[in-house]
């Protein structure tokens, strides 16, 4: 399952990235060509990140937040968590990706001026809004573990204030309704 968490995480960082914080996050759902099957255990086929492995701390923070999410998410719905995939019935991956908004400057891109002022005067660019804010990118795959992944997907989101641990949940929690709205409940 991790091939395909890995395939729809690069698929959606092809998307055109987001502009503003006003805009939508970008949900991208698994369409499952296997019909719906019924299970009560799960569990997390990706480690924990830590700052002992190295992952950044902003990283680590947004880790521990979406299995706060999806796991409250899976208890509401009846699923229990079990410690290993070998007894698990079914098995949650997912990967977490922050890309920091980068600008160019005019001497690395010309048309930059039109993009945001065309009247602009030469040498003077006028950044948007928030500009400098991070594109979170996440991807959660429920199934069967070294199988297709029946349930889940990816989304985006510019995240205007990623220190506000607030919007960051609201966004999470939005995000992981979406992407799980047809997880059924446990059987």
């Amino acid at each position: 399952m991790r091939i395909t968490i890995n395939s729809l995480l690069a698929g959606l960082l092809a998307v055109v990235g987001l502009t503003g914080c006003g805009t939508p996050t970008q949900i991208e759902r698994i369409e499952s060509r296997t019909p719906a099957v019924s299970f009560q255990t799960y569990a997390w086929g990706t480690e924990v990140l830590t700052g002992d492995t190295g992952a950044p701390a902003q990283l680590v923070e947004l880790d521990t937040e979406l299995r706060r999410t999806v796991g409250a998410l899976m208890q509401s719905r009846g699923y229990h968590q079990v410690q290993s995939v070998d007894s698990a019935q079914m098995v949650v991956e997912y990967q977490i990706a922050v890309i920091e908004e980068e600008f160019a400057s005019e001497e690395e891109n010309e048309s930059w001026d039109a993009q945001f002022d065309s009247n602009a005067q030469r040498g003077v660019v006028e950044l948007p809004d928030r500009s400098g804010a991070p594109r979170v990118t996440l991807s959660v795959g429920i199934g069967p573990h070294n199988a297709m992944p029946i349930w889940g997907g990816s989304a985006t989101k510019l995240m205007a204030r990623p220190e506000d641990k607030n919007e960051r949940q609201r966004i999470l929690n939005r995000a992981v309704s979406d992407l799980l709205k047809d997880l059924p409940p446990a059987s």
